[in-house]
């Protein structure tokens, strides 16, 4: 992936994530609004998602209205390996991700200890 729009799509995603969680299928959006481009937008946002996780920028976890956001208790690591095999068994079977799924998205020092 390109670095000028993996730099331009962080800059976009924590200025959102500042403001509110972000959900997975977000990322298409910025990254369709900085390309231009609707080819790969799945891939590419699993592959960017995947980079921002394993390198701290993002943390992935479940929302929900008992507990807001809520981490994964997995690794860095642990986490982008699963972003990553959602992501490949949706563009397996042709599909997108509809809001909520796959994950939500905070910066880390918004995150409760």
């Amino acid at each position: 992936m390109e670095y000028l729009m993996l730099d331009e799509l962080r800059t976009v995603l924590l200025d959102a994530a500042e403001d509110d969680w972000v959900y997975f299928a977000e990322l298409e959006s910025m990254i369709l609004e900085i390309t231009g481009s609707s080819d790969d937008l799945l891939r590419r946002a699993g592959e960017a998602a995947v980079q921002f996780v394993r390198d701290g920028t993002i943390i992935p976890g479940t929302l929900t209205e008992t507990h807001g956001f809520t981490p994964w208790p997995t690794t860095p690591d642990e986490s982008a390996d699963r972003i990553h095999h959602e992501v490949t068994t949706m563009i397996r079977h042709g599909q997108d991700p509809l809001p909520g799924q796959i994950c939500w998205f905070d910066i880390p020092d918004q995150t409760p200890e």
